[in-house]
């Protein structure tokens, strides 16, 4: 087990607890999030989560947590991993189906951390025979606080002021860093981001999940595709099926019209754009946070009714994610897997075109076709972007006095995205070239 920073209290009574209970006496039942000790009438604290995620950690021999980054306030930033009998290791994973989920990177919407801090215990402790086997072929992993300083702080935003769901192709906080290593190095098949919405709008913006996959249209199509499927036949379906309405996020309708799109496009520093483009099948989640007693006479008149509704809610989605994993994995594997060897190709053979702006819901008005074949950077440019390339999987070489970044490698769809100009978040203005 990775996490080895427990408090000497929690080890010196977890200890004599041991030491002093018989032998006949039942297991020691697994432990609960501050969230739930209070049934939803608070949100799991900053102090809680640590001891909750240290005691899970010494319980279970399935389950390792290991610190990642920390906080610009130097909270931890944790990595969950789950396996049976234990995690795997990373070069077994690249060869299953990986799933991450990342929770809460808005503060201010706490529901999906504590979603994933139920989620990772119950996997934990389980006995269910279905799960235990898919706990021995899949790697799970979270990043259940994704934005601590903000969560501490009920701020959308992190510490520094930056909204983290946007950082993912440019990679200027330790949040975004933190999940852009992980991605790289365990290249998981699906990547479930976990928000909330409100207020909702009655009667056009109101359904309890909403859900989107990478619509930035340099994706690759097939992992686009597949993302989409998960979207509309596993999560939408289960949430229907266990009773809460749900569409397209962005989307108002009046009833089964829909009337206005208003958010959901192809901005690459988003991170369910940001996976597609590294060949994950990157979803965004929203649950309401707005009371409605359509959900029933408790949520009419407690607000802890409503904060487990939107836990709830969330514990569905992501249980409909493993029902893919289980039962789509492989084909999720061989499409994102293949998918890196696309895109190598398609840079080497400039076959496919450069899209700075549209998505597959809006027409792109700047394209470049055929693309370049690399990029030149001046040394000075190459400092500014070295870290970020290595995180985000972009090699390149010297060539002289500048440096050479060609398209022809597995990165390809991103780029162009960080490195010309065009591109709506390019972190410096490298000179494309023609001429390899």
């Amino acid at each position: 087990m990775a996490l080895r920073r427990i408090t000497t209290l929690f080890l010196a009574a977890f200890v004599a607890a041991s030491a002093l209970a018989p032998a006949s006496s039942a297991a020691v039942a697994p432990p609960q999030t501050g969230f739930e000790k209070t049934d939803g009438a608070a949100w799991t604290t900053h102090e809680e989560e640590l001891e909750f995620l240290a005691e899970v950690d010494a319980m279970s021999e399935r389950l390792s947590v290991s610190v990642i980054g920390k906080t610009k306030e130097g909270r931890p930033l944790h990595l969950v991993k789950l396996g049976n009998p234990a995690p795997h290791a990373r070069a077994t994973a690249h060869g299953q189906p990986t799933i991450l989920y990342v929770c809460s990177q808005h503060g201010n919407e706490p529901a999906g951390r504590e979603a994933c801090l139920k989620l990772l215990r119950d996997l934990a402790f389980t006995d269910d025979p279905e799960l235990l086997q898919q706990l021995g072929g899949n790697t799970i992993l979270f990043v259940p606080s994704a934005n601590p300083d903000g969560r501490a702080a009920n701020t959308r935003e992190n510490s520094s002021g930056v909204d983290i769901n946007r950082d993912h192709l440019n990679l200027t906080t330790p949040e975004s860093r933190a999940i852009a290593k992980v991605v790289r190095d365990w290249r998981p098949e699906v990547s479930i981001d976990l928000h909330e919405y409100g207020p909702s709008i009655p009667a056009f913006y109101d359904d309890e999940v909403l859900y989107l996959w990478p619509r930035n249209l340099n994706a690759d199509q097939l992992v686009r595709d597949m993302a989409k499927h998960l979207a509309h036949d596993f999560i939408e379906k289960d949430a229907e099926d266990s009773g809460y309405t749900a569409d397209e996020y962005g989307q108002y309708a009046a009833g089964d019209q829909d009337v206005h799109q208003s958010a959901g496009d192809g901005d690459e520093g988003i991170m369910r754009n940001t996976m597609g483009l590294r060949h994950s099948l990157g979803i965004l989640v929203e649950t309401a946070v707005t009371q409605d007693p359509r959900n029933g006479p408790d949520e009419a008149s407690d607000e802890a009714a409503v904060n487990r509704r939107r836990v709830d809610s969330h514990m569905v989605v992501s249980h409909a994610a493993l029902r893919f994993l289980r039962e789509e994995g492989q084909a999720a594997l061989f499409t994102t897997d293949r998918a890196f060897m696309r895109k190598l190709k398609e840079g080497r053979k400039r076959s496919a075109p450069v899209y700075f702006d549209g998505a597959d819901n809006q027409e792109p008005t700047t394209v470049q076709d055929p693309p370049p074949c690399a990029y030149s950077l001046t040394a000075k440019q190459r400092k500014q972007v070295a870290k970020t390339m290595r995180l985000l999987g972009i090699a390149g070489r010297r060539s002289g006095k500048r440096y050479m970044v060609h398209m022809g490698q597995p990165a390809e769809p991103l780029i162009p995205l960080l490195l010309d100009e065009r591109g709506l978040r390019h972190s410096v203005a490298a000179k494309p070239q023609s001429k390899c």
